[in-house]
């Protein structure tokens, strides 16, 4: 039988934080994160300085110091700004306005794309409802699969903003050109065969656009947009419009900063197993704020169905052992963890 908390959260999930908001409501019990006593002593969060990587600079000729500064970035952070990606800053803007065209639209017209609220992952609504315990998220967000397109689930794809996905085709095709840069980069600045990572992901791999919309939030002080996690992914890349996603770095939660035009590259659990644990998979969240509407388009990229992947055989030697274990399908094991406020990531170590 369901626990009267679980069942609390599929109510709740089962209706939007942006009609909460509209009319008025306070954030319940099961959207507080901390008690209001560790929210006034909670230290200011600084900005990070997160690495700028060029990558129009990793596809020239003289790639050397900008494949080491990569390097550097994800050993350290796990994470990078990408400038001068080719994407225009145009598009990015469409992109950005057509999401926030979706969520003003009327309940009634966002609805028709709904989600269920227990199992199902694709569509519009919240994530499906957490173990007990586990408090809820202040967003809605609409999750679609964007590629391989086999994959796609057309009933979710909305036909209103009429523009919605042409764009969304248009940032798919230029994701999967980034995806392809930033993979044999990140090969090539471990002295790996540039390819091999892309190998591992496999022809298949699956890239998910997730279009997230964070209301504002009276308690900002005790309710998160997001909880804290690492991602299952490969890695991930972000178009955000305003701050509010932090890193945990050192025990300290740092803000990262809006770069114009930046794509912030995240990596992810399954990035960690094949470099061996040299690249870092960073805990990361997001805050809510009073006065601010958030939005943020993340597109995981993770390895195709029943691909098996571990660490690059260059990367394991007497000097730097074996860490990882070869997994499959790693993702579900890590939205299991999730579900439970749980990382993933030692299921997978030796």
């Amino acid at each position: 039988m369901a626990s009267s908390s679980n069942t609390l959260a599929e109510v709740l999930l089962s209706r939007r934080v942006q009609e909460m908001v509209v009319n008025g409501e306070q954030p319940v019990s099961l959207y507080i994160c901390r008690d209001e006593k560790d929210a006034q002593n909670a230290p200011i969060s600084p900005l990070a300085p997160i690495p700028i990587i060029d990558l129009s600079l990793l596809s020239s000729s003289s790639t050397e110091e900008e494949l080491q500064k990569l390097k550097s970035a994800l050993c350290c952070w796990g994470c990078f700004q990408a400038i001068n990606h080719g994407i225009p800053s145009s598009f990015l803007d469409e992109i950005q306005q057509v999401t926030r065209e979706f969520f003003r639209q009327s309940m009634e017209e966002k609805k028709k794309y709904s989600k269920g609220v227990v199992e199902e992952m694709e569509g519009y609504g919240g994530d499906p409802s957490p173990e007990q315990g586990q408090f809820l998220d202040w967003q809605d967000r609409l999750l679609l699969t964007v590629y391989p397109y086999d994959l796609r689930v057309p009933k979710f794809w909305p036909q209103n903003p009429q523009s919605f996905s042409k764009i969304l085709e248009n940032y798919t095709c230029k994701m999967r050109m980034v995806t392809k840069l930033v993979s044999k980069s990140m090969a090539k600045s471990l002295h790996l065969e540039e390819n091999c990572f892309l190998e591992q992901f496999g022809e298949g791999a699956t890239l998910q656009a997730r279009f997230n919309h964070y209301p504002c939030c009276q308690r900002p002080d005790i309710v998160l947009g997001l909880k804290p996690h690492s991602d299952g992914t490969g890695y991930t890349i972000i178009l955000q419009d305003i701050e509010g996603l932090q890193i945990l770095q050192n025990q300290q939660w740092l803000t990262v900063p809006t770069v114009p035009n930046a794509l912030f590259i995240l990596m992810g659990d399954q990035m960690e197993i094949m470099t061996n644990g040299i690249f870092k998979s960073p805990v990361h969240r997001v805050i809510t704020d009073k006065e601010k509407v958030r939005t943020s388009i993340a597109v995981f990229y993770t390895p195709e169905k029943n691909k098996e992947i571990g660490p690059q055989d260059g990367l394991v030697n007497e000097e730097r052992p074996r860490l990882f274990k070869h997994v499959k399908d790693y993702e579900i094991i890590h939205w299991e963890h999730y579900q439970r406020g749980m990382r993933a990531l030692h299921t997978a170590q030796v």
